[in-house]
Order: structure tokens, then C-alpha cells, then sequence
């Protein structure tokens, strides 16, 4: 998780207000999320930037102040009333990485991956942490993504203003989701995903601006995009002659005029599928289900992106009712007699193999898994290698 301005910023300004609030703690506590902990693997920008989004809507409500740490680890100011809530939402990370070593519990020994301070009893040693850390900062060599100037309000305007014009045509990305049939393996087209390339985007609009350093101003601008690829993908001729076509959108997207406008001008009896990411649905349940009910009685859908065994120990698939769910293929899935493996053989026995995709599939072995497990729909390079000589577009036949 990056920090903003200079190095040491963030975790000076966290012991000045550690140190404003022991006169008066009010009640507050400090949580330490020791993300710098986890294994290499899963400490990746996207998932410590992911995290911190996750404490959104308190942060909103001024219930809890956000520290991104230049370490990746990330500190928690708690008002008394969000302590519950933010508990909560730190025992859904430490489901998300339950296999990593740093996030286990054992009996008589201290968490070492999330740690709790009362500022009316520890604000010494939330102090001494926080100064830790800058230290820890401060001696830390430079990072190739903080050489480029990070993304401000001003410089979000200039960015939205290039994206409104530019040509984001070239950007575009597209990838086909393929049925098969587990008796004849025959394969059909069951819709196209189009997803706008952000590295493409920051190479021509802002090459000099680290545009994922700051979360919620790379929020702002990944509204503007989605609006974009509705105004482009309604005409482009890869979206014409399919069966249904698939947009990578935040939920919050879904809701506008924009989008209802794009839905109007699909082609008669085509459906649209709306990905949204499964770490976005827990941070916005009730939105979720609105855009969920809203979608299904215009005849579309949702699809939920991005499951892994970790993410079904915190997500109820089938109670949350998508269109299709998106399991990512992992090595791990091999062994279904594994404790994780049956989450998997859960959620195929409520929502049904033909709506789950198996994605990622890039080898002849995970296509082979799917089809053993029951799975109907397969996404990835391998599948990618069949499709793209003789892409359709005229209108596919599509089984089941």
C-alpha cells in the first residue's frame, strides 16, 4: 500500500495523532494489520490495496481513520461505535488468507497478524509501533511504483478530462467464455468479456502518474472508465452476433443512467453480464443485491469474480444468487479431498456446474478438473488457442 508524500509522511502524521489522542482517548483503539507479514504470494499491490477498500464505507462515516503503512501494513484508528465492525471485516481477511502461516491462532499464543491497541491503556506502545514503522519506512529503499508522482484530485481531473476524449478503442481487451459438453465435448460460445487494459491506458494518458497508488481517487477514475467502455463496447462489431457479452463494472456503475441506456441499445435478446469482483461484494452487500434484483428482471446478470477457496470460507455463493459465479483455477483444487475442496463441491451443488466458470485455465490439466468436477464453463488461454482462429460473428449456437 503506498503512501503519499514524502516517505515517512503517513506514519508521522499516525504517531502526531497517536500522540494528540492519549489526552483524551475517548474510547478509541488502533488495530495493526501486519500485512507485511504475509507470504510473498499474497502480499501483491492489488490484494493490500484490495484490504484497505474493505474499511471503506466506516472510513466514509468518519468511524475509523486509515493509515497505509509503507511496509504494506496498515493501521486503524477505531471510534468506540465501529469496533465491532471493524473486527469483523479484519476476521473476513484473516479468512481470505487463512493457508499463509503469519494469520494462524494458537492457543495461549498472541496474534501476530492482527493487533489490537486500547489507546486508554496501550497508547505508549501504539506510539512506539507507529514510530517502528517509520523508521522501518524511512530506511526502506525506493519502490519503482512510488518514482512516478502519485495520483492527486488535481491530477485525477487532467486524467478524466484525456480518458473523456481519448480513444480508448485500442485499449479494449476481449476474451470468450466457452460451454462444453461433458457427454460429446462440444464446444460452444457462451458470451464475450470485455475489459478495458489499465496499464494500456496509463501508458497513453498518464505515463508519468502511478494511477493505482492512491485507492479512492483510482475508484473515481475506474467510474470514468467503466462509463467509457459502455460507450464504446455498445458498438463495437465484436459485441454484435453473440449471445451475451460480459463488462467488468463497479457496482455503483450499474445504477446509472449510462448503464441503463447501454442495456437499451444491446441487440434484441442479447444478454449482458455485469462482473463484479467478490471483495467489492463484501464491501457493499446491499448494493450488490439491489444491482442483483434489478439486473435479473431485465433478463441479465451478475457474475461474481474472483473466487478462491479463501474467498467461499467468507462468501455464501449460493445465498447471494448470481447468474455465474467465477471460480479462479489454482493448483490447489487438485486435491478435492481437501478441507477447501469441498467449498468448491458446495457452491457446484447449489448453484449447478453450468454456471460456474472455471477461469485462468491455461493448461490441459485444469480444463480436464473442471470437466471431472462437474464444471460447464471454462474461460482462459488454453480455450483462447481454440476460439480466436475462427471467431464468430454471426450468432453461435449455444448448448444447454
Amino acid at each position: 500500500m503506498n503512501t503519499q508524500g514524502p516517505r515517512g509522511y503517513q506514519e508521522g502524521l499516525l504517531v502526531d495523532t497517536l500522540d494528540r489522542m492519549r489526552r483524551n482517548p475517548e474510547g478509541r483503539k488502533v488495530v495493526h494489520l501486519r500485512l507485511s507479514q504475509l507470504m510473498p504470494h499474497n502480499r501483491t499491490p492489488v490484494r493490500v490495496r484490495i484490504i484497505g477498500r474493505m474499511f471503506r464505507t466506516l472510513e466514509s462515516g468518519r468511524q475509523v481513520q486509515l493509515f497505509p503503512i509503507g511496509n504494506d501494513d496498515l493501521i486503524i484508528i477505531v471510534n468506540a461505535g465501529a469496533q465491532r465492525d471493524v473486527a469483523n471485516i479484519a476476521d473476513r481477511i484473516r479468512s481470505l488468507f487463512e493457508t499463509d502461516p503469519i494469520t494462524h491462532l494458537s492457543d495461549g499464543q498472541p496474534d501476530k497478524f492482527i493487533l489490537w491497541f486500547d489507546l486508554g491503556l496501550d497508547s505508549a506502545l501504539a506510539i512506539h509501533t507507529a514510530q517502528q514503522l517509520r523508521a522501518i519506512v524511512q530506511k526502506m529503499p525506493p519502490r519503482n511504483e512510488q518514482a512516478m508522482p502519485s495520483l492527486t484530485p488535481a491530477l485525477l481531473d487532467d486524467v478524466q478530462k484525456k480518458l473523456a476524449f481519448a480513444n480508448i478503442v485500442p485499449f479494449i481487451r476481449d476474451q470468450v467464455a466457452v460451454r462444453i459438453d461433458p457427454q460429446t465435448n462440444a464446444a460452444s460460445i457462451e458470451f464475450y468479456e470485455f475489459f478495458l487494459s489499465i496499464a494500456d491506458v496509463q501508458k497513453a494518458i498518464a505515463p508519468k502518474i502511478n494511477l493505482l497508488a492512491d485507492r479512492w481517487l483510482f475508484q473515481d477514475l475506474s467510474r470514468t472508465m467503466d462509463l467509457r467502455m459502455l460507450e464504446i463496447v455498445g458498438r463495437a462489431p465484436q459485441a454484435r452476433g453473440v449471445p451475451a457479452i460480459s463488462l467488468n463494472l463497479n457496482l455503483e456503475t450499474v445504477v446509472t443512467p449510462v448503464f441503463q441506456s447501454f442495456v437499451e441499445r444491446v441487440e434484441k435478446g442479447q444478454k449482458v453480464i455485469v462482473e463484479v469482483q467478490a471483495v467489492d461484494v463484501l464491501t457493499n452487500l446491499q448494493l450488490y443485491i439491489e444491482v442483483e434484483s434489478a439486473l435479473a428482471q431485465m433478463g441479465h446478470a451478475v457474475l461474481l469474480d474472483g473466487l478462491t477457496t479463501a474467498a467461499m470460507s467468507v462468501l455464501d455463493v449460493g445465498r447471494l444468487n448470481p447468474g455465474y459465479a467465477k471460480l479462479v483455477w489454482s493448483p490447489e483444487l487438485l486435491n478435492t479431498m481437501d478441507p477447501k475442496g469441498s467449498r468448491t463441491t458446495a457452491m457446484l451443488k447449489q448453484m449447478g456446474g453450468n454456471k460456474i466458470i472455471l477461469s485462468r485455465v491455461d493448461t490441459p490439466e485444469a480444463l480436464q478438473w473442471g470437466i471431472r468436477s462437474g464444471i460447464g464453463l471454462f474461460q482462459g488461454r488454453f480455450l483462447d488457442s481454440f476460439s480466436k482462429p475462427a471467431r464468430p460473428r454471426a450468432k453461435p449456437s449455444v448448448a444447454g
